[in-house]
């Protein structure tokens, strides 16, 4: 009883300070599936995906090669350490077009936001990539 009576205050204030705060979606674990890259659409036909570990490594699929790269979260900020990439050939010269764009522009990406299943991530010029989750 007396372990009752000090856990139930608790729990009330845990809810009572969490009320007011917004919520992001959580963006670690699910796979994203890109939409758009800075403005364009993602090549038909092809995948480009990011997954982002709990561990700090983001991974996926850019079209013709896969890659890697560690990254950093701090509240809507969010950094990707420079990316590796495996060396496939891509033809027509529109995927790599694309997996240029998009491994360039990742390694630019400062912040993000989530809109219902959209992620949407920022760049420092203003450009984005847009995803839904899978």
């Amino acid at each position: 009883m007396r372990l009752r009576m000090l856990v139930l205050p608790f729990v009330g204030m845990m809810t009572a300070c969490s009320a007011g705060a917004p919520q992001q979606a959580d963006i670690v674990g699910p796979v994203w599936v890109a939409e758009t890259i800075a403005g364009a659409p993602v090549v038909e036909g092809t995948d480009v995906t990011l997954k982002l570990d709990p561990d700090g490594r983001s991974g996926g699929k850019a079209g013709c090669n896969s890659y890697g790269a560690g990254y950093q979260r701090d509240g809507s900020k969010l950094i990707f350490e420079q990316a590796f990439s495996t060396k496939m050939f891509c033809s027509p010269d529109v995927l790599l077009a694309q997996v240029l764009s998009y491994l360039d522009l990742l390694g630019r990406v400062t912040g993000y936001q989530t809109q219902g299943d959209k992620l949407i991530l920022n760049a420092t010029d203003g450009k984005t990539i847009v995803f839904h989750k899978q």
